[in-house]
């Protein structure tokens, strides 16, 4: 399988009161750096506000909260990153650039669960109330099939598992109960992704991260935090457990040279296996980035996966 680039997700919120122009403005910055697998950009909200649709969330200004059982949406197809991904498809083709494929985006159920609860809560018990991240699972899980129905590639976002939102072996639990019902083409033909940013070192979480049915685990190495993922990350871990690596090899923040990504990828294929990286893309999304530095990060990353991809393929 080709190394394919992408990016996770979120891009700065376009300065435009028309979603569909903020969305292709975002598509064409995507499509300029030569991104294999591109986004909506999230140009609506961010990766909280864009669940108040799954019943039992309620939106609060710019957060959601618990306020009853949540359950599983009765029309998927309303759900608002099916009507962005639509948005994108339509675009692609008027420029004829149907050999570009999309991802849907979902937040996981720890992450999602956890911070709906902190807004508020009722229904539940406390913060710790396993059917809260139960129930989610059960409410995302026709929203990922729906996302691998129409086309789209799926990455699932759990930020949550690295904060420590849960204790691992739970947190765990819940994300394969939604990864675990997610058919096992989809898996096979690495359509579906885990994005777990910051540290997978502490609290033992790496080797839970082995255990979930998913194929590829999209982790960071750029950060401070991050760096302490190559020393954890083995090829027999990922030959073992069926699974490939999408690596963040460039920060999402800041500006790097070209040079120091490329070392940074270079010293990632050693430790984990060429054979054995799915994906190439930044530490996390651009939805926190200095909009300035969007482009030169995208204009690095591109140079040095070319350089990457050009010495090792």
């Amino acid at each position: 399988m080709r190394i394919k680039r992408t990016v996770i997700g979120s891009f700065p919120k376009e300065n435009s009161d028309f979603l569909d122009e903020a969305i292709r403005h975002v598509v064409d910055l995507q499509l300029q750096y030569d991104v294999h697998i591109i986004t909506d950009g999230e140009q609506r909200g961010n990766m909280v506000e864009y669940f108040e649709q799954i019943p039992g969330l309620e939106r609060n200004n710019d957060k959601l909260r618990i306020v009853g059982k949540i359950k599983p949406m009765t029309e998927p197809d309303d759900f608002y990153k099916f009507s962005d991904y639509r948005k994108v498809k339509l675009y692609l083709e008027s420029l004829g650039r149907t050999d570009v494929k999309i991802k849907v985006t979902l937040t996981g159920p720890v992450t999602l669960g956890f911070i709906s609860a902190m807004g508020g809560l009722e229904y539940y018990g406390n913060i710790l109330d396993e059917r809260i991240y139960s129930d989610m699972s059960q409410a995302l899980l026709p929203l990922a099939e729906k996302a691998l129905d129409i086309g789209a590639y799926l990455q699932i976002d759990e930020p949550g598992l690295s904060a420590g939102f849960l204790p691992p072996k739970s947190a765990k639990k819940f994300v394969n109960e939604l990864l675990s019902n997610i058919r096992d083409s989809a898996i096979d033909e690495q359509r579906t992704s885990l994005h777990v940013c910051g540290s997978v070192k502490r609290y033992q979480l790496y080797g839970e991260l082995l255990d979930l049915d998913v194929g590829v685990l999209s982790l960071a190495f750029s950060g401070n935090e991050e760096r302490e993922n190559m020393e954890i990350i083995k090829r027999r871990d990922f030959e073992g457990n069926q699974k490939r690596l999408g690596a963040g090899f460039i920060s999402n923040t800041i500006i790097e040279d070209e040079d120091i990504a490329l070392k940074r990828l270079m010293r990632i294929s050693d430790i984990v296996g060429l054979e054995n990286i799915a994906y190439l893309h930044p530490d996390c999304g651009f939805g926190a980035t200095p909009p300035q530095n969007v482009r030169p990060i995208l204009e690095s990353m591109k140079k040095a996966s070319d350089r990457f991809l050009q010495s090792y393929l």
